[in-house]
């Protein structure tokens, strides 16, 4: 009930719009200035830089579901299965999945990032915990999760882990906008 509420309230209070994707232009991590911590900086597997602001409006008419995690954390590595059934779901459909790592050792993350098969839209986070995202939003735990709307607001701080059924009633929903 709570999330059908959510979705009217999305619907009237917002209009709802599609653009274009965009492309991002990212740029070797080496050249850009990560000491602002308004903004969450992010690092591909291939060493581009880029950052959260940029990843949401690349992805502008299109749901967006955020998976912080880390290599080190079981409980995340158990979500990744579940995930991946979600992700194939919504394959072809407006929908993106965004795998953002906490962890602090790059080859831990470039290892994990392999053996969970990412191939796309796995990023690490350069400066957590001192991302303004992280603290405003009191991310202290993985997994977490962030759900944001076709616009790229921000739905759901602390959204449901792949495996709960609501989840999709709640995409499915944000979908229909």
């Amino acid at each position: 009930m709570f999330l059908r509420i959510l979705c009217l309230i999305a619907l009237v209070s917002f209009a709802s719009c599609k653009s274009a994707d965009k492309e991002v232009e990212t740029v070797k991590t080496t050249e850009v200035d990560k000491t602002d911590n308004d903004i969450l900086h992010l690092e591909s597997p291939n060493g581009t830089y880029t950052n959260l602001a940029a990843l949401l409006e690349e992805h502008k008419g299109k749901v967006v579901y955020v998976d912080y995690w880390a290599s080190w954390c079981k409980p995340c590595r158990v979500m990744m299965p579940a995930s991946a059934k979600l992700k194939e779901r919504y394959k072809g459909k407006d929908v993106v999945f965004l795998y953002i790592s906490i962890d602090t050792k790059r080859n831990a993350w470039e290892k994990a990032n392999q053996e969970e098969g990412f191939t796309e839209h796995s990023y690490i986070a350069t400066n957590y915990p001192k991302a303004k995202i992280f603290q405003l939003r009191n991310v202290s735990s993985i997994p977490r999760y962030m759900l944001y709307d076709k616009n790229g607001r921000m739905i759901d701080d602390n959204a449901m882990r792949p495996v709960q059924p609501n989840l999709i009633t709640a995409i499915d929903g944000l979908l229909s906008l």
